[in-house]
């Protein structure tokens, strides 16, 4: 027999975590931190110690007692003794931490299963401020590869997201396939990878379709902008835009990045990253399949100030020091508004305080918008920053997720005999456009697949 566990993705977005048991092999899809995960414990400043590994997450149940998954550190302080590895192998569909994040609990004998592509994304965020996939025995795959794990026979496809490398899994069990979307979308450059994956799972006649849902909902977003309709209203605001433009943006999103790129090619300006989106694009450049700008020749590299009146060497990370010589400083980009579009995240906004930009620029907020009173209080505090700089601001973004009607097209072409919606608060809403076997999971409470 063969049974699913959803530990995480029940109802809520983010956070999966799903075991997979047939007969004697386990193995897990994901494992990942929810965006609402423990708030209930850990606002206001209070933070899990991580001196503490997996101790204070287990304390309060925001990780499954899962015997032979967690490492011998991670349970030096906990209730649940450490115990030889358990689990077959870990699938990991992309590199986003709600699928991710707490696979640094995870035994290291314990391999993990990632695209290429996802490996150098790792490699980046290793050298930078680390990865949760540090020390841990990696393999890697592409789409047409197949290989066992235990019982099963794991077949990857590439779905598009807003990140490169994301995939989906059909496992082949005893009982037949199962088919998991990880997250999706269709408006992206690539959507047709995700008509590759749709293809792939219903030419497999899935037992079960495990599929994610996060903007299954009965409200609309404001907006449901493309990736190419990013780069064109950029554009626009670009050549409307007398000095500075500056925008905010989730540096791993690659597409993002390219889509902005094309922006500035459009409007003559130059699109100017942070150090750790440099370091990953040049990691990216080993995956022959992807297209990216090149550090130096097509976007520039933003040197941020570490001590007061310095730019020395030694005040850098070694990985850091390489972009030197070829970056762009506060007083640089102060000496050229007109000509650059800058990557700025939200904790180095006071660098316009260096920069002091002439009012009249404009600001481009290229992530989703606030879905919760936290949220919105953090949008609030952007919108200061923008305001007393004096520059206007646009909202301009293209979600990572389809949209109810798109996520109803990829069901029903798939026709899995057994629908399973995780990563969505309303899993509900797919009795709305699935007449089939619908089955929410439960937290923690086991599915027999047959």
């Amino acid at each position: 027999m063969v049974f699913l566990t959803f530990y995480g993705g029940v109802n809520e977005i983010g956070g999966n975590k799903i075991l997979v048991e047939d007969r004697d092999t386990k193995v897990i899809m994901d494992f990942g931190a929810a965006f609402s995960e423990g708030e209930e414990y850990f606002s206001a400043g209070i933070e899990p110690r991580s001196v503490n590994g997996a101790g204070d997450y287990l304390e309060f149940g925001l990780l499954p007692e899962i015997r032979g998954l967690y490492s011998e550190d991670a349970l030096e302080n906990a209730a649940l003794r450490y115990t030889s590895p358990e689990i077959d192998g870990i699938l990991l569909s992309h590199y986003h931490s709600d699928h991710m994040a707490r696979m640094i609990f995870t035994d290291h004998k314990i391999p993990i299963y990632c695209g290429e592509t996802t490996s150098f994304i790792h490699q980046a965020a290793s050298e930078t401020t680390g990865s949760s996939l540090d020390e841990h025995d990696i393999r890697t795959f592409r789409t047409g590869d197949k290989f066992k794990l235990g019982r099963l026979e794991v077949e990857p496809v590439h779905v598009d997201h807003s990140i490169p490398g994301a995939y989906g899994f059909i496992l082949h069990t005893s009982e037949g396939p199962i088919a998991y979307t990880g997250d999706f979308r269709f408006h992206g450059p690539m959507g047709s990878m995700t008509e590759d994956f749709i293809s792939t799972a219903s030419k497999a006649g899935p037992i079960a379709l495990i599929t994610e849902g996060t903007r299954v909902a009965t409200d609309s977003p404001k907006r449901d902008l493309t990736e190419p309709d990013v780069a064109a209203e950029t554009a626009k605001v670009l050549e409307k835009s007398p000095n500075l433009v500056f925008s905010s943006f989730r540096g791993n999103d690659t597409d993002r990045v390219v889509s902005f790129y094309k922006a500035c090619e459009k409007t003559g300006r130059k699109l100017v990253v942070s150090m750790k989106v440099a370091l990953l694009l040049e990691q990216l450049q080993a995956d022959k399949h992807l297209q990216l700008p090149r550090v130096g020749s097509d976007v520039l590299v933003y040197v941020r100030r570490k001590k007061v009146g310095s730019y020395d060497d030694s005040d850098y990370y070694k990985w850091e020091r390489k972009y030197l010589d070829r970056g762009i400083t506060a007083e640089q980009v102060r000496g050229r508004q007109r000509d650059l579009l800058l990557h700025l995240d939200q904790w180095y906004f006071p660098e316009l305080i260096d920069i002091k930009p002439t009012k009249g620029g404009a600001y481009i907020h290229a992530t989703t918008e606030a879905y919760n009173e936290e949220g919105e209080e953090e949008q609030q505090v952007v919108k200061n920053w923008v305001e007393y700089f004096g520059f206007s601001y646009h909202q301009i973004h293209a979600s990572g997720h389809a949209p109810i009607d798109k996520v109803a097209y990829l069901v029903n072409k798939i026709n899995g005999k057994n629908v399973i919606p995780i990563h969505t608060e309303r899993p509900d809403l797919f009795a709305s456009f699935w007449k089939g076997k619908l089955s929410p999971p439960e937290r923690g409470k086991k599915i027999q697949i047959s």
